[in-house]
């Protein structure tokens, strides 16, 4: 039996290989190469292009930028003895070489250098270092007033933004009587590149011209100066906190710092608007600002608190009382024309987005396109304005309550895609804790 089985099984063996070898059939084969699944993405941005408080412009309304050991330094050419890491803070040159210009004349800014003192090295080698400051600028130059005296030994490099204003490295500077300023035409230009809205990056390279065989105390290198960019009191309310600390920035990702609201005295009817502009790339999103992380803190309960029966509740009340409203503001006025859709509206308190592109007002983010969001807030109640008029602000509700709270918020600009997704709602969105 065991015989039998097996020759059946060579047989069919050699049969198979018989049957291949005798028959063909026609064939054809076509092939599409390069099929991906790619995932795709969301990218938004947000920019803050204007704010006012209680009908006030947020303007910067002066800049003051001097040498001193606040100043980084930032870079090194390859001849210069230190090469970082950098950055590190310049360093307060204290044995000024004598025939420099003196200090007084430029106060509070003082003779700064990389090193101190000057390394040998950088007596002989060529050595550029850059010195930056970085400044925050709101509400675009206008007819500001811009004055930079400064000295250098030797050569010098002036850079606003990664823009070059002037370049005198290979020139000799050091020895003066009197300071170097900027010709009008170079003002014009540093106006020109000087961003509107947002962080401004200031630098100055200085190149000590090498001289063989000199000491320290011979060829040192320093650089002094003083900037000043100012606004005509006119335009600028004096002493005005709200526009010491209002900040606005241009098309970016939110970073530290970066806040929409930041009042440390508010009153009863006091108001104020903001203009926010969202940008999202790639895909049509539903967008959202979400305040969460809300804290109200009681503070100091004052006689007129107590006698208003607040003095059991550990929790401050202010958000209670804060309205807002939002819409999409079109010509990004800052104004609600009474034709432009409302996003949101209610207390800080009880709202979790004020403001909703989502299914319940009809309304998303085109991708690649901007939208326009006017926000605006009251002390109390917010009366919703027509025909461009302005915001009226009551704040006769808001009583003694909140005398001395403070209420604080982390507020998110979120985009979620709008395929596939009709049931989304700003709502409904829990975001993580960091």
């Amino acid at each position: 039996m065991k015989k039998i089985l097996l020759s059946l099984a060579v047989i069919l063996v050699i049969g198979g290989v018989a049957w291949g070898a005798t028959k063909s059939f026609y064939n054809d084969t076509e092939t599409s190469n390069g099929n991906i699944f790619t995932a795709g993405s969301i990218d938004l941005k947000v920019d803050h292009t204007a704010q006012t408080y209680n009908g006030v412009d947020c303007k910067t309304c002066s800049v003051d930028i001097f040498s001193s050991t606040s100043t980084k330094v930032v870079a090194a050419n390859a001849s210069a003895s230190f090469q970082g890491p950098f950055p590190i803070s310049a360093f307060d040159v204290v044995n000024p070489h004598p025939n420099w210009l003196s200090e007084s004349t430029l106060s509070p800014a003082v003779w700064i250098w990389a090193t101190n003192p000057t390394t040998v090295a950088d007596t002989t080698n060529g050595a550029e270092y850059t010195f930056e400051n970085k400044f925050q600028w709101n509400g675009g130059v206008g007819s500001v007033d811009l004055n930079l005296a400064f000295a250098s030994d030797n050569g010098y490099k002036i850079v606003l933004n990664g823009y070059t204003i002037v370049d005198n490295l290979m020139s000799e500077y050091n020895y003066n009587s009197s300071t170097i300023s900027l010709t009008a035409g170079q003002e014009a230009d540093f106006m020109t590149h000087m961003i509107p809205n947002g962080q401004n990056t200031f630098q100055i390279v200085v190149r000590n011209k090498p001289l063989a065989g000199n000491p320290v105390t011979a060829n040192p290198a320093g650089l002094l100066y003083n900037l000043n960019i100012h606004r005509p009191q006119a335009e600028c309310v004096a002493d005005s906190a709200f526009q010491q600390v209002c900040k606005l920035w241009t098309e970016k990702d939110l970073g530290q710092g970066d806040t929409f609201f930041n009042f440390g005295d508010v009153k009863p009817a006091d108001w104020g608007t903001n203009v926010i502009s969202l940008h999202v790339s790639s895909n049509d999103a539903y967008a959202c600002l979400i305040a969460d992380e809300k804290v109200d803190l009681e503070n100091t309960i004052y006689d007129p608190e107590a006698s208003a029966g607040d003095n059991t509740d550990p929790d401050g009340e202010l958000s209670s009382y804060i309205n807002v409203f939002t819409w999409g503001d079109t010509n990004r006025d800052g104004m609600f024309n009474g034709t432009e859709t409302a996003l949101g509206s209610g207390p800080l308190s009880s709202l979790s987005s004020i403001m909703s592109m989502d299914p319940s007002t009809s309304q998303s983010l085109l991708a690649n396109s901007t939208k326009n969001i006017g926000l605006a807030w009251c002390a109390g109640t917010l009366a919703t304005p027509v025909l461009d008029s302005s915001f009226v602000c009551n704040g006769s509700g808001m009583g003694n309550v909140a005398q001395s709270d403070s209420f604080t918020a982390r507020l998110t600009a979120y985009a979620e895609q709008v395929r596939n997704n009709e049931a989304f709602s700003c709502a409904g969105v829990k975001l993580p804790l960091d």
